[in-house]
């Protein structure tokens, strides 16, 4: 215990930016870890890498470091460094075909949640209409679908962290409507992130809503296994066939789309070329593919299933972080954990003073400084009014301590 309130001390915010261990460079002074030192082999707190050895045990011990530009004489060469990489970012942006949007998060989530819970209603009804249609062989068009899909997205383009909370905190249903409505807003929400322009974004939107669509025509007892274990290679083989039937369902109801029909078609295809069901690898997957195979995955992970351990979302940016470069490309990787944070929105969380909230909204310049809403105090009490803090303003120097598993403190989400 004293050994932390030690870092503690050490930790000086206004001095400290947060790196990827992967974005370190010889001659960066890191200052302080995301765990204390002595779960690690460093010998001491605080030094400048020096060596190749010291940036591998960084990598390998550390999901995320901080690093202090004034300290020592390796300042210039830290302004370099992300100088250089604007330029890259630049000339990245210019060899776009179609320049990316510049979206701002105009004001808290709070004054979007009457918009998106609204947005949220009127699309996740008109996905259970497009599925029941969809099971009985007479899904004609997705006018519906879309027409909500474009409410759902400008919600996403004003806030994006209203949805995501709504999504993240809905209350249980069918697993394959509540997956349905969770993809659709997060592969908007990343489309987003990355700057794709808002009609790319309402195809994420439909495209996530109808992944699985398809297993409207998979035998319900393959469905609910209680182990994907228990699956022959026949039934496994009739499972995967529902990417099949998905095409077959939107080419009937909207034969012209071709990025939604690729987007569907490529969602379980893998960067390292093992994925199905036509063994894609890397720039051959569609990038809406690609983007939609790493939503499918994270939602599939963090979700109520009818087998294996929920995991929480830090746990889940973990494991997508394990698999960059194999299942999924490392950039977008990336630029997901931007987009979602290190503890994504409507993550249960406890604070390093003893209260209990959901993450409520990012801070894109401190990413383990979001705004939480409180809803348990550190006696264990549900506060009596509606109650936000905002780590990156807090004047007590709160931080996250953990983030928690659902059923914590008995808060079911």
């Amino acid at each position: 215990m004293r050994d932390e309130q030690l870092e503690s001390e050490k930790f000086n915010p206004e001095n400290t930016v947060i790196l990827s261990p992967d974005d370190l460079k010889i001659g960066m002074y890191v200052s302080y870890l995301d765990r204390p030192w002595t779960e690690t082999d460093f010998p001491f707190r605080g030094f400048r890498v020096n060596s190749d050895d010291e940036l591998r045990q960084l990598r390998d011990n550390c999901e995320y470091v901080f690093v202090d530009p004034q300290r020592g004489d390796q300042k210039t060469g830290y302004q370099q460094f992300f100088e250089a990489k604007a330029r890259t970012a630049e000339l990245d942006r210019k060899a776009e075909d179609e320049a990316p949007r510049d979206y701002n998060d105009k004001h808290p989530t709070e004054r979007e949640f009457r918009a998106a819970k609204a947005a949220h209603a009127a699309f996740r009804s008109a996905v259970v209409n497009a599925f029941e249609l969809a099971r009985v062989g007479s899904l004609q068009d997705l006018a519906r679908l879309k027409a909500a899909a474009e409410d759902l997205v400008d919600s996403v383009i004003r806030m994006p962290d209203a949805l995501i909370y709504l999504v993240r905190t809905q209350a249980s249903g069918d697993y394959l409507y509540r997956h349905a409505v969770a993809c659709a807003v997060m592969c908007a929400a990343m489309g987003r992130e990355i700057g794709l322009p808002r009609g790319s974004l309402i195809t994420l939107a439909l495209g996530g809503a109808l992944l699985d669509i398809g297993k409207t025509r998979t035998p319900s007892d393959l469905l609910q296994r209680t182990s994907a274990l228990t699956l022959s290679s026949g039934e496994l083989h009739q499972l995967r066939r529902h990417v099949g039937y998905s095409l077959e369902i939107i080419s009937n109801a909207d034969p012209d789309n071709s990025q939604l029909a690729e987007l569907v078609a490529s969602h379980h295809e893998r960067h390292n070329g093992s994925g199905y069901p036509n063994g894609l690898a890397a720039n051959s997957i569609p990038l809406l593919g690609r983007i939609a195979a790493i939503v499918d995955m994270y939602d599939a992970m963090i979700s109520e299933r009818s087998y294996g351990r929920r995991a929480t979302p830090y746990e889940a940016i973990r494991y997508l972080k394990s698999q960059r470069g194999e299942d999924f490309e490392g950039q977008l990787v990336n630029d997901f954990a931007l987009a979602f944070g290190y503890y994504p929105t409507g993550s249960l969380v406890e604070l390093s003073d003893g209260q209990v909230g959901f993450v409520i909204q990012q801070n894109q310049a401190a990413q383990l400084q979001p705004r939480v809403y409180v809803v348990m105090d550190a006696k264990g009490k549900r506060p009596q009014e509606f109650l936000t803090v905002d780590l990156s303003t807090s004047s007590q120097n709160v931080m996250i301590k953990k983030c928690l598993k659902a059923g914590s403190y008995g808060i079911e989400f």
